[in-house]
């Protein structure tokens, strides 16, 4: 009687974890990426456009990329005030493996740019969206990303980990 029970549950547990298998090969494609981080999109569109130009510094993909980075820095940074110790003011980065990461892409996106590796308009469009990514998540707990972007250390392994990260 036992032998028959532990075959009906070997028998239906079988199934299961084969029905499972299929319904998720199903569901991927080829095109599907792989997410490995998920936050929620909250870059706020009104409050890029309520930036003064003079506060603005000029970016060569353009006065939106400009309007996020400024955006980037007001949400990444802030100023430590002097003290008796510490006499100067010290600018303060949160989450600094996030901000230089984008600072470093910055850089590479424009170079590439420059050299014709790649159109201004595909710069941008990357650019857009890992500057979305940052701004979207500097509230949220980040420390495997920021451990996998620390472990990065080129542009496109940046990218790569920038990659994984799905904004809902």
């Amino acid at each position: 009687m036992k032998n028959i029970l532990y075959i009906i549950l070997l028998v239906v547990y079988s199934v299961r974890t084969f029905a499972q298998e299929a319904a998720s090969e199903g569901s991927k494609s080829d095109s599907a990426k792989e997410y490995k981080y998920c936050f929620r999109y909250s870059v706020d569109e009104n409050s890029l456009y309520n930036i003064e130009d003079e506060e603005l510094k000029s970016h060569p993909f353009g006065d939106y990329i400009a309007r996020k980075f400024h955006m980037l820095k007001k949400s990444y940074t802030y100023v430590e005030r002097a003290t008796p110790t510490s006499p100067g003011e010290k600018i303060i980065v949160v989450k600094p493996s996030i901000y230089y990461a984008l600072q470093k892409l910055n850089k590479y996106f424009k170079k590439q740019v420059k050299d014709g590796m790649m159109t201004e308009e595909e710069a941008r469009q990357e650019l857009n969206q890992y500057l979305d990514i940052a701004i979207s998540i500097v509230v949220e707990n980040t420390e495997s990303l920021e451990n996998d972007l620390r472990k990065a250390k080129k542009p496109d392994e940046i990218s790569r980990v920038f990659s994984m990260v799905m904004l809902e």
